[in-house]
């Protein structure tokens, strides 16, 4: 296909996931809920006083112009070193949404209050509305970068398309495109790092890459989660780039250096003087890390009913056979996967996010889950799996779609409204996942470790039906 019909097709691919998602938050949806308000109280703060002290816009009711009304404090902003009140987030998201926020406050006082009534909308919702709208852009333009890796990898631009449409599509993706959480913001990093990885050599990969590590360099900023992450992602871009990297004068590696440090170096300074402490607000009595947190997060995060990735993803049931069947190509993946899953499984606060929709803190891994299902599309066992996967996932996805707020959890241990609506098929499967938020047990494992590890049995050994060959091919 010629560039630039690829180019066509691909965008006409972003504007099917843009159109699904934005309709998605049109009807039924918690908005500002969770830690958004919190992370948006920061930027108001900065427009409207120039400052991070955000105790006088909690004490305001400052919520209200972001469409949270009457919005409590509580722990998410305490005393700094300095003795102002300062929030316990990270701000980097906060900072970079700054002018997207100015913009959608301008943007809000234009409709008259009789408009915005026959919508169902306040002024502050509508506002949060057009932050979300950019969100999903972002996310769109990180799942553009990814479709060019993906036709990388497999050739194939069809096979490519058809893999972005289903991640994006489909939670956690979806559900976290239009959500003022940092995972938006790590989701355009890991598809920029794996698009550099895989894109044809150009005379502008030098620049590319100063700006992709600078980006890296700056990530951590948003949440503390990712200061391992970054290094493993840097890991990936020297090993499918190694070249490029031979290729730099000493000057350049120098600068590549700086930009990936120096951001770092000035979040550790940044922490202590606010806090006094090397990990910040959540680190002033401990690390927030529990291995019993982690018994349960190891296995929660993937199968959890109610807030695991396969539970509203079964899709990537496909990841563990397609990593083992391509593991000589693709191990090197596993570094950040692990480097960020661990950490997260082990969150003292919750592994599950708190009130968001489910595998909030490993939604950043997916495109990485969906460059390893395409490398295994090669063999014919592991698309005709993904055919039947992706009938499955596209059925949850209409469900979604029309009901969005059962993506939210109802409450700890409860079921999934998602999969408890899909009639004998999904409460099948539902029941086939444990849950494990309150800790875990045998009997509630040993059902879906026997049925994920028959799968990955079949699909690695190549099995057939009894009078079906084999060829070499899969």
């Amino acid at each position: 296909m010629p560039h630039s019909a690829s180019t066509r097709v691909e965008w006409k691919t972003g504007l099917l996931i843009f159109l699904f998602a934005w309709t998605l938050t049109t009807h039924g949806k918690y908005s500002v809920s969770g830690d958004e308000p919190h992370y948006l109280m920061i930027s108001h703060s900065i427009v409207v006083d120039q400052d991070m002290n955000v105790a006088n816009n909690y004490a305001n009711n400052d919520g209200r112009f972001f469409g949270h009304d009457g919005l409590d404090m509580g722990l998410h902003a305490v005393p700094a070193r300095n003795g102002e009140v300062r929030p316990i987030h990270n701000v980097g998201l906060a900072v970079a949404l700054v002018p997207v926020y100015a913009v959608a406050q301008q943007l809000a006082g234009l409709p008259s209050d009789a408009m915005l009534s026959r919508v169902r909308m306040t002024r502050g919702l509508f506002a949060y509305s057009i932050i979300s709208l950019f969100l999903i852009v972002v996310t769109v333009i990180a799942l553009l970068l990814l479709a060019q890796a993906l036709a990388q990898v497999t050739g194939n631009h069809q096979a490519a398309r058809l893999l972005v449409l289903i991640g994006g599509m489909s939670p956690p993706i979806v559900s976290h495109s239009f959500l003022v959480f940092p995972e938006v913001p790590a989701l355009l990093m890991t598809c920029l790092v794996l698009w550099l990885a895989f894109k044809a050599p150009s005379t502008a990969d030098r620049v590319t890459l100063m700006g992709v590590t600078l980006g890296l360099g700056l990530l951590p900023w948003t949440h503390n989660k990712f200061i391992l992450y970054v290094p493993g992602l840097m890991a990936v871009l020297a090993w499918k780039r190694w070249e490029l990297w031979r290729r730099l004068s000493g000057a350049e590696r120098g600068v590549l250096a700086s930009l990936f440090v120096l951001p770092q170096v000035g979040l550790v300074v940044w922490t202590w003087l606010e806090w006094g402490t090397l990990g910040g607000a959540l680190t002033a009595d401990r690390l927030p890390f529990s291995t019993v947190m982690l018994a349960s997060g190891l296995p929660g995060l993937l199968f959890d009913r109610q807030s695991g990735l396969l539970a509203y993803a079964p899709f990537y049931w496909l990841v563990p056979a397609s990593w083992w069947l391509t593991r000589r190509r693709t191990w090197p993946f596993l570094i950040p996967a692990v480097l960020l899953y661990v950490p997260a499984a082990a969150f003292t606060i919750g592994w599950w996010g708190g009130f968001s929709p489910a595998a909030r803190y490993i939604m950043p891994l997916t495109p990485i889950c969906l460059l390893v299902i395409a490398e295994a599309l090669s063999l014919k066992r592991i698309r005709i799996t993904a055919a039947v996967l992706a009938v499955f996932q596209v059925v949850i996805n209409a469900v979604v779609w029309q009901s969005p707020r059962t993506l939210w959890p109802a409450e700890a241990g409860a079921g999934n409204r998602t999969l408890s609506s899909l009639g004998w098929l999904g409460q099948s499967y539902e029941r086939l996942l444990p849950a494990l938020q309150d800790g875990v047990t045998l009997v509630g494992l040993t059902a879906v470790l026997f049925f994920g590890t028959l799968l990955t049995f079949l699909l690695v050994s190549g099995w057939r039906p009894p009078g079906q060959k084999t060829n070499r091919h899969g």
